[in-house]
């Protein structure tokens, strides 16, 4: 069989997706899935500010932050440590912390948090099947300003130096 490279960042978007696909009835807004240098991310949320269609469906966002160095000769295919991962939701300028966490960290940011671990879990590329055991800084971000670019106030929650193993899947031949 042929080696093929994994392409880390397509298999984070099918994780974001099946989030998206189990959360959507209940948030009522797809998750959006960036990836990219921080300028780069910006200035995709930028264009969606120009369109008047696009524009409210900027959050909830699902930022992967790069550059990401991969691991390999770890026996699998390489071992990641993302230094950046951002999940924002929109939030009110004035908002206090107990508002913010009523409005948009428990009904919108934690069920994305959890979910998508419950995800990362259950894909064949990802080795582990427990939610809790993948290794992070977690952060709880209230009232952060995206960027003065965007004048969008966002809380978030921010996954620092996430580690996960990937492996490559190869189907059995009948």
């Amino acid at each position: 069989m042929k080696w093929q490279p994994l392409y880390i960042v397509d298999i984070l978007g099918e994780v974001v997706k099946a989030v998206d696909d189990v959360l959507f009835p209940v948030l009522n807004k797809h998750i959006l899935y960036y990836y990219g240098r921080p300028i780069q991310i910006l200035t995709k949320l930028q264009k969606l500010n120009g369109s008047i269609t696009l524009k409210d469906n900027k959050y909830p966002l699902f930022a992967v932050f790069q550059d990401f160095p991969e691991q390999t000769g770890t026996g699998y295919y390489a071992v990641v440590k993302f230094p950046k991962i951002s999940i924002a939701m929109l939030s009110n300028l004035t908002d206090e912390p107990q508002a913010r966490m009523t409005k948009t960290m428990k009904p919108v940011l934690y069920p994305i948090y959890g979910e998508f671990l419950r995800q990362l879990a259950k894909h064949p590329n990802v080795v582990g099947n427990d939610p809790g055991a993948f290794q992070m800084v977690k952060w709880d971000r209230f009232g952060s300003e995206a960027e003065a670019k965007l004048n969008d106030y966002i809380d978030a929650i921010e996954l620092q130096n996430l580690e996960l193993t990937f492996k490559t899947v190869t189907k059995c031949k009948s």
